[in-house]
């Protein structure tokens, strides 16, 4: 079913009230972009009645949103429409409903019964020339007033520029600028969703570099200010440790966006690793998302834990756990799911291990086994991170670039590594507990786990094959501690 289709019929369902297209999926129809979420409006004296008689139409479930109620939303999920939202006119009509509007981009409004005619018959308010800002990609606020009424939407003007690439106005970025304190009277939930929106979109870092230009990303995040003002002199970037952490986040996004260069054994895995699975998040959360989330804050704690040696050597001793930790609770006020802080803290936990791992030489194989064990599915991030780590470095030329290119390669082979492991048959137990405590007369203990994680590297490792070689293994094992103690 077509939009135009779907339209027609809910406006025969509508009968004799007026029902107006408004906002973004307006917009993206004049774009000819593809939206997914249609907005009517309509008055609120017939709502209720209206979207319970579209409801029973297209024998679907009805949610109502919003503070107190207002909205409706009708849940297709179809290849065409994902949802329909039915708000009440904002004012006594149409026009004045459309002055509350947030930029003038979404300032307009067609009747349902112009379908054939969409852009003869838009409606928008006189003192707005809608078609300007269109022909020359500029996003402006309806009014001056437009943050007060919301100031969620100074973070959209953000990703609506990023998504139709845009432009944002003079004058709305000196608004911004003048009311970004604002944004913390906003739920932490709606923040979340349109942050993550931005960067699930492949140029999200531009919008991010705009929002800290503007003074908004830091009141969104105060732990920014800590990461701006950490003193210069403990990180190689001139504009310190935020400097190091955006250039991070833009390499990742680089990388992301160019896939088949950095991996081309694994470019249709890692495709699928991004465009797949994205349901097991929150909201608007995506994999590209985490991972960019991530990249721009895995060495926030790097503040809180600089040491400095006798011999003038800079440590930074377990910033990676305590980020790890800071993320989690910004993540859990923000309201993202358990899913999306276990994958963030999984990143920031480990942002080190590769570097360390791929500083002087080729991986090992016991190496390589055990960080599948230990990270699983989030190996190709990891990856990833720990590469655009280095990355942020590439314009300061603090690395040569055959050592760059020497990591670039480690790298991309323990992804393939990772690939080609995924595709081997499980391994299967050759020994439990039970045969252990039996043969070597122990009891139960915390110990029998750690021999079964011994024998289970030794078998990982094609080291041993079945029970008796797990045995000997084992008579090996209690042997050589044996001559330890003596």
């Amino acid at each position: 079913m077509s939009y135009t289709c779907l339209l027609r019929k809910i406006n025969y369902l509508s009968k004799k009230i007026n029902v107006y297209i408004v906002g973004g999926f307006l917009r993206d129809l004049i774009l000819k972009k593809q939206c997914k979420d249609i907005d009517l409006v309509t008055n609120k004296k017939f709502i209720e009645s209206f979207t319970k008689k579209v409801a029973n139409f297209f024998n679907t479930k009805l949610i109502k949103l919003g503070k107190n109620n207002e909205t409706y939303r009708i849940v297709l999920n179809n290849d065409i429409v994902t949802n329909i939202d039915i708000s009440p006119l904002n004012g006594k009509n149409i026009k004045e409903d459309l002055l509350n509007r947030d930029f003038t981009i979404n300032a307009m409004a067609v009747n349902l019964r112009n379908l054939n005619k969409i852009r003869q018959n838009i409606i928008s308010p006189k003192n707005i020339n809608v078609f300007k800002d269109f022909k020359f990609k500029i996003i402006n606020s309806v009014s001056t007033k437009s943050f007060l009424l919301d100031p969620l939407r100074m973070i959209r003007a953000f990703r609506i520029a990023s998504e139709l690439n845009f432009m944002i106005s003079k004058n709305l970025l000196e608004q911004i600028n003048a009311n970004s304190e604002l944004i913390q009277v906003i739920s932490y939930e709606r923040i979340k969703n349109e942050f993550f929106r931005i960067l699930s979109l492949n140029n999200a870092s531009s919008a991010i570099k705009n929002m800290f230009k503007s003074g908004l990303l830091e009141n969104i995040f105060p732990i920014i200010k800590k990461m701006k003002m950490s003193d210069k002199i403990f990180y190689y970037h001139p504009n310190g440790l935020f400097q190091h952490s955006f250039e991070t986040m833009v390499a990742a996004e680089e990388i992301i966006n160019n896939l088949e260069k950095y991996f081309p054994k694994n470019f249709y895995d890692l495709k699928d690793y991004f465009n797949k699975n994205n349901s097991v998040f929150s909201e608007n959360v995506t994999k590209s998302g985490i991972l960019k989330f991530a990249a721009f804050f895995h060495d926030n704690a790097k503040p809180e834990t600089v040491k400095i040696e006798k011999n003038n050597k800079i440590h930074f001793l377990n910033h990676e756990k305590l980020g790890a930790e800071n993320i989690s609770k910004i993540m859990l006020l923000l309201k993202n799911s358990r899913k999306d802080i276990e994958e963030v803290k999984c990143l920031i936990n480990n942002h080190m291990r590769l570097s360390n791992l791929t500083r002087n030489s080729d991986i090992t194989l016991k190496a390589k086994y055990k960080l599948i064990r230990d990270i699983k599915d989030n190996i190709p991030a990891l990856i990833i991170l720990s590469m655009s780590d280095w990355h942020s470095y590439r314009e300061l030329n603090k690395f040569p670039i055959k050592m760059l290119k020497s990591q670039e390669n480690i790298l991309g082979e323990l992804m393939y590594f990772f690939y080609e492991t995924k595709k081997e048959k499980p391994i299967i137990r050759i020994i439990d507990g039970n045969i252990i405590m039996k043969k070597f007369g122990l009891t139960p203990s915390p110990y029998i786990g750690k021999l079964l994680k011994f024998i289970n590297e030794k078998q990982i490792n094609k080291k041993i094959n079945n029970t008796e070689e797990a045995i000997i293994a084992l008579k090996l094992k209690f042997k050589n501690l044996k001559l330890s103690k003596e």
